[in-house]
């Protein structure tokens, strides 16, 4: 785990110092919030509830501060009062650092991240399992176009991360999407309707809820697909930008995180200019 560490921390490193140098800084001082309801709650496509929950957050920039920080906080509510994996609810806040090297329309930027973890309705715990933990996570976030295609966005992520007290485990994914779309002007308001396609592939050593003592190799943890059906307009009051989600997915998983799922959401999200 030290040396995959190292090996992305200078892979950080070596990005940062050959194309930050030529890119304007541009840091994003927006205030974000959502709120989505899913029909099974999944985190990382671990269970935290075969049933239907809230994924709530709230993303706060910290524009006080010479550096660009911000702090996330994030719910998964279950809204069935027996939840069926060994974690349940679980909240969490986390502390981000953001390096712009691309500004808009095709922004590129790496951030570090230091998330806390709490899971409250794990009782009377046995080690290693623990209600809360923490890690630390290292993010690629890369978007290009291809205008003459239609593609208005094709977003690549790349996340690792280190669990550092309840699994002490590495999670890696490699996500990609691609948004299609077009705009409409009803009045002073413009609407902009998107179907976005997206697919990711992760690997992990978590245990899982099918694996609670033993570690497990480092190996396939889930593929992901799904299309989501996106609205966003400008309220008429302030600068306001609101975007309603109709989100379907499905996620092929490791035997150890149990068997495969599929699930509907709908997410509501409003970002302050």
């Amino acid at each position: 785990m030290t040396r995959l560490t190292t090996h992305v921390t200078a892979l950080a490193v070596l990005l940062a110092t050959s194309q930050a140098s030529a890119q304007e800084q541009v840091r994003d001082d927006s205030l974000g919030v959502m709120v989505s309801f899913q029909s099974r709650l999944l985190w990382r496509d671990i269970t935290l509830a075969d049933a239907p929950g809230l994924h709530s957050g709230i993303a706060i920039p910290l524009s006080k501060l010479s550096l660009p920080l911000q702090l996330e906080l994030r719910g998964w509510t279950a809204l069935d009062n027996t939840p069926s994996a060994r974690f349940g609810d679980q909240y969490s806040a986390a502390l981000h650092y953001q390096l712009v090297l691309a500004d808009r329309p095709h922004p590129r930027s790496i951030v570090i991240g230091f998330t806390e973890y709490l899971s409250p309705n794990i009782h009377n715990p046995i080690p290693p399992l623990r209600r809360n933990t923490r890690e630390t996570s290292l993010t690629g976030l890369f978007d290009v176009g291809i205008a003459e295609q239609g593609i208005r966005t094709i977003h690549l992520r790349f996340d690792v991360v280190n669990d550092l007290a309840r699994e002490q485990a590495t999670w890696i994914q490699s996500a990609a999407s691609a948004s299609f779309g077009t705009a409409i002007q009803k009045g002073d308001t413009f609407y902009s309707l998107s179907a976005i396609l997206r697919a990711a592939l992760s690997a992990s050593d978590f245990q899982g809820p099918r694996m609670p003592t033993l570690r497990p190799d480092f190996g396939f943890h889930s593929a992901d697909f799904g299309i989501d059906l996106e609205l966003r307009s400008q309220l008429p009051f302030g600068s306001i930008d609101a975007t309603s989600t109709l989100q379907f997915g499905t996620s092929l998983r490791a035997d150890r995180l149990g068997p495969d799922v599929g699930w509907v959401g709908l997410q509501l999200a409003l970002l302050f200019l």
